[in-house]
């Protein structure tokens, strides 16, 4: 993990080239001293990450992003409001390759969409 506390990945359910996540926010992080005082936002580069680390954990790949098709922050996730999150990913590998398309929510609130491609460096 590489923001280690930030978040816990409580469970997860895999099927053929889909995941879904249940994801625990840290609220207390020390990310959001900074981020904003007062009005705590999780970073969309955090968001990223877990989306990361959470097709690496289910496909046990080590993964290198290769390029963002698009990255939509719709809504800002307040942790103090926001605890609990819904990881969707839908993904592809081959040929070293892993194309994914993946959306964060809480319920039915949809705060981010992403779709891109990641370089499978480690089987």
């Amino acid at each position: 993990m590489l923001i280690p506390g930030f978040f816990t990945i409580v469970d997860f359910q895999r099927d053929e080239g889909q995941i879904n996540a249940h994801v625990e926010l840290n609220p207390s992080h020390e990310v959001y001293s900074g981020h904003f005082p007062g009005q705590p936002v999780v970073p969309g580069v955090i968001q990223l990450q877990m989306i990361k680390e959470i097709i690496e954990r289910v496909s046990e790949y080590e993964l290198l992003l290769s390029h963002m098709t698009f990255a939509k922050f719709l809504i800002s996730i307040n942790p103090g409001i926001v605890k609990e999150l819904s990881v969707q990913i839908k993904y592809s590998a081959e040929d070293k390759h892993l194309s994914f398309k993946a959306t964060i929510k809480s319920e039915d609130q949809v705060f981010t969409k992403v779709k891109g491609e990641y370089n499978i460096i480690k089987e």
